[in-house]
Formats: structure tokens, C-alpha cells, sequence
């Protein structure tokens, strides 16, 4: 369902000099992370962190509802207590947000001396950072808020050229496969089944057969992590950023979600080894390096709420939403997906025998990708990148 955001918490309204949003609350952030909403209403756009230091006031503007609904808003969980990935302190006009690690990640200067920070919240993928914070203003105490963008994706996509047609089912393709000779295939089922000291020993043998083993670097890389190794762990992810496996690409998009690593997520050297701040190039990319999730916003009476989950084993899940004059409906399908080109198919399995198929094609509008697909001549839907 999607997320309006909660109230402003102030009734009065006054007018922003310095355009960040006044005497009012974080609301959320757009699935896309180019855009947070301030209350209810008022949506902005970040400013921009370059070489760790943001400067400026975040460009805001009054919403209408259906702009709104469009932002698909999340509200993301405070940073809070002895886990938190980021902290926010102020002194003076001047805020600093820091790592876990207390290296700064980006500065900020308000326009009015700071009285202290109430709570900071960071994008799925890291690539905003919001902080609320307490300023004295016309001798009254005022929330404001500022998001920082810290670069994730702001490279241009490959350019896709427009098309005419409509898409078409490319032929299946299967994950990439290596082939490997059969001690080396024991000996990895072995490590995947090993636990601790094994399956470390196990995955170093793996890697003394074969030097740039993609799933040997990254689950070495995994232990290096769980054990506080954490430059030990990122230059794992760097070999296996070098490996010239068909599926190297695969565990680096793997590991920007996976939990091991979630303690180096704010760290630039693992953003760079796994990729997470410059553009997608090749299609499995595109597809999965946001997570794999895909969505389309409800419009009542109009078009469905979609959600398409894509994961690495080459499955997909497709929900299904709909609502028109207090009549709803909920259909989930699942299948496999095959992607060549910027084509993608979904491929629904038949109660007899082959497959029904779901044609796709990968945009692009704007900065953003975008999937297109035709379910059948009455219902097509569009879908864009959920960040998880």
C-alpha cells in the first residue's frame, strides 16, 4: 500500500526564506530517492553532497494529492541507539552527519543557528540523507528539515532509443553458467553445506582451484564482515569486482542488500567495489541493482497497484491490485523471467504443459528506468524501481 506520509505537526503556516520546509515534519521518501515529503504536502528536492559537503537550501514546493500518491513515499525508521548507521550533530549553523564509524559523511549550513537535531533517516540504498532539526526563528522554536543527496545513481543511464513497437518475447536465456570441472564442483557443494572454521577453510580451497571464483570472494568477503574485518571484507568485493566470471555481477548486486555487509554500506570503498553509485550498464543491472523490485502506484478505477519482485534464481512474483467503487481485487502470479537486450519476458507456467508469456521492454525516462509490459490487449502496466 502506498505510504501518504503522516500531518504536518503545526498548524500555522509562515513563509520559507530559505526554502527548507518550516514548522513542519519529515513525511518520507519517494521509492525513486530523488524526492522527500516535508508534512503532508510539500515536496523537495535534496541537496546535493559533493566532495562530503552539501551547500544550499533544498527547492520545495506545495504537492497536490495525486503528486503525491505518485512518490509512493516510505518512511524509513530513525537512526537510533548503538546501532545506527548515521548520526547528526550541529554546532553553531553547521551540521555533520556521520558513519557508525564517526567519519563525517557530509556537512550541511543553515540559514539560522541550529538548537539541536531531533532525528536523521537515510534512503534504502543510502542515496539520501534526511535530518530533522530545531532552529529559533522570529523568537519561536521551528522544525526544519533537509534531505542530502549523496550521488547513488545520479550517472546518466545508458541511453535506450524510443521504439514503435510493441514488445516482443525475446527467446529464454538461462543465468549465466561457467563451466568448472567436477573436483572444483564438489568442493564448492561442500563449503555451501560447511559451517565457521569449515566453511572458510573450505571456500580458501575453492579459491586455491579457482583465483577469481565469484561466490568464493563474495562468501569469504561475507565472513571477513561477520568478523569486524571490514577492510579485509571490502577487498574480497574488489577481487570480485576484477573477476572476469559471467556472474561476478550477480553477487556484487547481491551484496548491496545482503546483511553481512550492512555496516559497510555507508564505507566508499565497498559503494565503489559493488557499484552502488554510478549507473547501471548491462541489463541484469538495471534489473536488480535496486533490489529487484518493481512497482506501479494505484490510480482507482484506472490502473492496478503492481508489485514485481524479480530475485537472482531467475523466479519472479507479480501482485496485482485493484479498486473501483468499493470493489477490490487481489491476483499474485509467479514464474520465471528471462531477460536479452533490453527486453525482458515473464513466462507463467500453464496447468498442462508450456508457458504463457508476458512481454517486457526497459525504458528510459528521464534519469530513470523504466518497465514496460503487456499483459494482454486490455491490460498493460508500467512500472519503475522500488528501492528497498
Amino acid at each position: 500500500m502506498i505510504a501518504l506520509g503522516r500531518a504536518a505537526a503545526v498548524a500555522a503556516t509562515l513563509t520559507l526564506a530559505v526554502g527548507v520546509a518550516e514548522a513542519d515534519s519529515f513525511g518520507g521518501i519517494a521509492a525513486n530517492e530523488k524526492s522527500y515529503l516535508v508534512g503532508a504536502s510539500r515536496v523537495c528536492s535534496p541537496v546535493v553532497v559533493t566532495a562530503g559537503a552539501a551547500a544550499g537550501s533544498p527547492a520545495c514546493h506545495a504537492a497536490p494529492a495525486d503528486e503525491v500518491a505518485r512518490m509512493s513515499t516510505r518512511l524509513p525508521s530513525a537512526e537510533r541507539g548503538p546501532k545506527a548507521a548515521l548520526t547528526a550533530t550541529a554546532k553553531g549553523r553547521a551540521l555533520t552527519v556521520a558513519g557508525a564509524d564517526g567519519a563525517a559523511v557530509a556537512t550541511w549550513t543553515s540559514a539560522d543557528t541550529i538548537s539541536r537535531v531531533v532525528d536523521v533517516w537515510q534512503s534504502p540504498t543510502g542515496r539520501l540523507i534526511v535530518v530533522e532539526f530545531v532552529v529559533r526563528r522570529a523568537g519561536r522554536e521551528l522544525h526544519d528539515v533537509v534531505g542530502l543527496d549523496r550521488g547513488l545513481g545520479r550517472g546518466e543511464p545508458p541511453a535506450t532509443p524510443p521504439s514503435t513497437e510493441p514488445p516482443t518475447a525475446p527467446p529464454p536465456t538461462d543465468p549465466p553458467t561457467a563451466v568448472v570441472d567436477p573436483q572444483l564442483a564438489r568442493v564448492v557443494a561442500a563449503a555451501r553445506k560447511a559451517k565457521g572454521k569449515t566453511a572458510l577453510k573450505g571456500w580458501l580451497i575453492v579459491l586455491s582451484l579457482a583465483p577469481d571464483h565469484p561466490e568464493a570472494l563474495y562468501r569469504l568477503a561475507a565472513i571477513d564482515a561477520a568478523g569486524k574485518r571490514a577492510d579485509a571484507a571490502i577487498a574480497r568485493l574488489e577481487a570480485l569486482a576484477q573477476s572476469k566470471a559471467p556472474d561476478a555481477l550477480e553477487w556484487l548486486v547481491d551484496a548491496r542488500f545482503d546483511k553481512a555487509f550492512a555496516k559497510l554500506v555507508g564505507a566508499p570503498r565497498f559503494r565503489a567495489a559493488v557499484g552502488f553509485d554510478r549507473a547501471a550498464t548491462a541489463t541484469y543491472e538495471r534489473l536488480m541493482g535496486l533490489g529487484g523490485e518493481w512497482e506501479q502506484p494505484l490510480a482507482p478505477c484506472d490502473r492496478p497497484e503492481l508489485r514485481l519482485t524479480l530475485r537472482r534464481d531467475r523466479r519472479f512474483t507479480l501482485q496485482l491490485r485493484t479498486s473501483c467503487q468499493g470493489s477490490r481485487d487481489k491476483v499474485t502470479y509467479r514464474g520465471t523471467w528471462a531477460a536479452t537486450g533490453d527486453a525482458l519476458t515473464l513466462q507463467l507456467p500453464k496447468p498442462d504443459t508450456g508457458d504463457d508469456q508476458i512481454p517486457c521492454r526497459l525504458a528510459v525516462d528521464k534519469d530513470e528506468d523504466v518497465l514496460r509490459c503487456q499483459v494482454d490487449e486490455e491490460l498493460a502496466f508500467e512500472a519503475r524501481p522500488s528501492r528497498r
